[in-house]
């Protein structure tokens, strides 16, 4: 290999077209050599913009000796087969989550990763998100003393979600994409709660509502709530929601310390400190483009564990256990 990796994007849609596409073609030690997708009309306007040639054929890519590495960032009913095959033919593979419909399929890719010599990493990419590296710093830090309790909630518009997934869609087929949008969108925050804490999530008791909406072709505006205890003794809850209206969407992370200060990380540019003050201490983090929620931090840490032969510090591992919570949803649908 040269001093670049070669990189191709496999999947255009939102992350891969307008999160992954722009970040590799940027970021140093890596060069942007294809794009893939089934759609011509889809993937041919952003090859041309960003002056690298395109793929129909998933396994036409995979035998392009400029490729050293695949981003994943296809439906993931598809990824398991995908990463598969380019771990056999000795690609590095950056794959979103979930990795695969199943925990055991997760474990049959890292195991082929560690046997072919490759490396595998998930797109965990809330651990590089400013905002919460931001909010690890501040708790590390002491403002809130030693965490007690938290609550996190991440809500999208329902027309967004049907949108993304109309009714129908593999996304709605837990036999293929191992739960609802729910289960698919939980995994990020999960792990997140895991590696801000730094502590396993020992328990966790899940409830859903999914209340059907035809205004929005059928979709299930799913209401999941779960309780969880963590290893070290914090408790809290999470709320997913796609049972809203654009103007109620936000995610935001409260957590709790038993010196009574209290932080708020509300969507991704602000923090605010409740502190024996009247008056809150608020932080605006001032964050653009693919770096807003990590991604352009997390394809960075691939380019250099490639190129400096080492193991990514987020792995398979946490990919699975953070999948393990959020699959206990779909267990609780069935």
């Amino acid at each position: 290999m040269s001093d670049k990796v070669g990189v191709a994007v496999v999947g255009v849609g939102f992350v891969g077209g307008q999160a992954h596409t722009p970040s590799f073609k940027k970021i140093e030690g890596s060069e942007l050599v294809a794009l893939c997708a089934r759609t011509e009309k889809r993937v041919k306007p952003l090859a041309e913009k960003y002056d690298v040639k395109y793929y129909l054929d998933y396994d036409k890519l995979l035998e392009d000796p400029k490729v050293h590495a695949v981003v994943l960032a296809v439906p993931t009913p598809l990824h398991f087969n995908a990463a598969m095959k380019a771990i056999k033919k000795g690609k590095h593979v950056l794959c979103e989550m979930p990795m695969a419909p199943t925990i055991d399929q997760v474990k049959e890719l890292q195991k082929a990763a560690e046997e072919a010599g490759v490396i595998l990493m998930p797109v965990l990419n809330f651990r590089f998100a400013p905002i919460y590296d931001k909010t690890k710093e501040m708790i590390k830090s002491g403002a809130i003393g030693k965490p007690i309790a938290i609550h996190f909630r991440e809500f999208i518009p329902a027309m967004s979600i049907a949108d993304q997934w109309p009714a129908g869609s593999w996304a709605w087929n837990i036999e293929i994409s191992g739960g609802y949008p729910d289960f698919t969108l939980s995994v990020w925050s999960i792990d997140m709660i895991r590696w801000m804490f730094e502590s396993e999530i020992e328990n966790v008791e899940w409830m859903s509502n999914y209340p059907k909406f035809e205004k929005y072709g059928g979709i299930l505006g799913y209401n999941t709530m779960g309780l969880i205890k963590l290893s070290n003794g914090i408790v809290g809850s999470l709320h997913y929601s796609a049972s809203i209206n654009p103007s109620a969407s936000t995610s935001r992370l409260e957590v709790y310390g038993d010196n009574t200060n209290v932080l708020h990380a509300i969507w991704n540019d602000k923090i605010i400190l409740y502190g024996p003050d009247k008056k809150p201490q608020e932080w605006n983090l001032d964050v653009k483009g693919t770096r807003v929620w990590g991604h352009r931090q997390a394809d960075e840490h691939f380019i250099e564990c490639i190129l400096h032969k080492k193991q990514p510090k987020v792995s398979v591992e946490d990919a699975v256990k953070a999948q393990e919570v959020a699959q206990k949803i779909t267990k609780s649908i069935k």
